[in-house]
């Protein structure tokens, strides 16, 4: 007689949303892959590229890079959970600072959000200090989650990256005008050549 192998399983539980989560999840394509305690993040992220998209440029024809550091570093963001994580809590901690009316206001709320961003995460992922990401390296992970920490407190305690990022303490990689733009037809770009 033969035996029947186990076949690998993928278990899937399905549960029902609250009504929160269900208005923030219609925001989001129908099928999403990722951590649901980054979701609001990646809708703030979605209504930037769309307020550019429609209303930033000249005409909806023009195919020129978008200079927007959000635009263009959000994706590799995406790939770096610790820096993830030091946007979300960041981003927390600023929301808890904020009055109900403000909370209310979409266009205050993305204004916010991207002055958290551009305190947290330009420097961070800029930084000389920050080790390369690499996957289930525990001692890469434990100083990457060192130089992040202490970023995140000095930040706490200057109120902004503004005196970190012109510290000579801190030392960040040169300037780069490609890292800061965003190119929506760049996979276009590429298949054409």
């Amino acid at each position: 007689m033969m035996m029947m192998r186990r076949q690998p399983q993928l278990l899937v539980k399905l549960r029902s949303l609250h009504r929160r989560s269900r208005n923030i999840l219609s925001l989001l394509p129908e099928i999403f892959i990722g951590s649901m305690c980054c979701i609001h993040l990646l809708i703030f992220y979605r209504q930037i590229l769309g307020d550019v998209l429609l209303k930033g440029r000249m005409s909806m024809q023009s195919a020129d890079f978008i200079s927007n550091p959000v635009l263009a570093t959000f994706p590799t963001l995406l790939e770096q959970p610790d820096v993830m994580d030091a946007l979300r809590s960041s981003w927390a901690e600023k929301e808890n600072t904020l009055k109900r009316s403000e909370k209310r206001d979409g266009e205050f709320l993305k204004a916010v959000f991207l002055l958290v961003y551009h305190d947290c995460v330009v420097p961070l992922l800029h930084s000389t200090l920050l080790p390369p990401f690499r996957w289930a390296e525990e001692e890469t992970e434990s100083a990457r989650w060192k130089v992040i920490a202490d970023f995140l407190k000095q930040n706490q305690e200057n109120k902004g990256a503004l005196q970190a990022l012109l510290s000579p303490d801190g030392v960040h990689s040169p300037f780069d005008i490609s890292e800061l733009t965003y190119d929506f037809l760049g996979e276009i770009r590429k298949k054409a050549v």
